[in-house]
């Protein structure tokens, strides 16, 4: 059986699609525990839920962050297995099937989905997915310990109630990443799923990622420094491919600092052209950095008509 383990706060609408996203699944054999984490009451969208899936709710009216509630709900998870999902996040139908199928056939203790990215709200594939991102990374141990490839929601791995691994529930950013590599130095043998699995909600309105980037250092340059001291380096073409992020890191802080908006899946980009260039055994592009985050203003694009016009900065990024 699969726990799928969903914390929620103050988002009942997203919950509502989360969990229909759950009863549609051709899969049967789970069990949904909800963790409210603070916030208000979501009982009226479990009630509606637990006449067609087995879910129950844990209720905490402080809030301890996503990592206590996983924990939380692991502690009590019934499942041989453990799939995360976030509120706002959906599976498709296919999902625990494929992740069932490959943790059987393929002998190994943790999948992933490939993870469509949507910047508005869909419960199904789009006909046409083209201009979207996709996580759909190939798994590489050794990049791993330089930048996180995989989404959360992604993934179904073996229950670990009865090892050591947790969510450090002192990290609120990044705690996914670490998540991960605790899995790997466990011995955790990882695989990904040959189909898109999963949708990733990037919808752009203030949110966690919004507000990461509001300060300097942001949340995310203090998490990787902390990722970096607690996980070594599993290579030197990692290590060297972890200073291109510490780089990425202060250009970054520089410009938010200096009062520029952060490029639209900044972080994304930079992830799909390192992880190309990391597989192919080559060192970091030496110019990728100033093309993603130039010292100077973008140039103005020239429209038709003669009129001038600027793109505008965007303060948010796929993480």
């Amino acid at each position: 059986m699969i726990s799928v383990i969903i914390p929620t706060r103050d988002r009942p609408g997203p919950l509502h699609r989360a969990l229909r996203s759950v009863a549609r699944q051709t899969y049967r054999r789970f069990e949904v525990i909800v963790v409210r984490d603070g916030g208000h009451t979501v009982e009226p969208v479990i009630d509606r839920w637990q006449r067609e899936i087995p879910v129950r709710l844990l209720e905490s009216d402080t809030a301890h962050g996503v990592s206590h509630a996983r924990n939380s709900a692991t502690a009590v998870a019934q499942g041989d297995h453990i799939a995360l999902l976030d509120d706002d996040d959906i599976f498709l139908p296919h999902h625990l099937q494929a992740a069932a199928d490959a943790l059987r056939t393929r002998r190994v203790d943790t999948v992933y989905g490939q993870a469509l990215v949507s910047p508005t709200w869909i419960e199904d594939l789009p006909r046409d997915r083209g201009h979207l991102p996709c996580k759909d990374y190939a798994f590489d141990p050794a990049f791993l310990s330089v930048a996180n490839t995989i989404h959360t929601g992604s993934v179904v791995t073996r229950n670990p109630a009865g090892s050591p691994v947790r969510f450090d529930e002192t990290l609120h950013h990044c705690e996914d990443w670490d998540f991960l590599l605790a899995l790997r130095a466990a011995g955790h043998r990882f695989a990904r799923l040959d189909t898109v699995t999963s949708v990733y909600h990037q919808v752009p309105v203030p949110g966690a990622v919004h507000t990461a980037y509001q300060s300097t250092p942001t949340p995310f340059t203090r998490a990787r420094t902390l990722l970096y001291d607690r996980w070594p380096a599993a290579t030197g073409r990692a290590e060297e491919y972890r200073d291109w992020f510490r780089r990425f890191d202060q250009r970054l802080d520089t410009l938010i600092a200096n009062g520029r908006g952060v490029p639209p899946h900044v972080y994304e980009h930079a992830v799909r052209e390192l992880h190309a260039t990391f597989t192919d055994r080559r060192s970091p592009d030496r110019d990728l950095l100033g093309r993603l985050l130039p010292l100077t203003p973008a140039a103005p694009c020239r429209h038709d008509g003669g009129a001038l016009v600027f793109r505008p900065a965007v303060t948010h990024a796929v993480r």
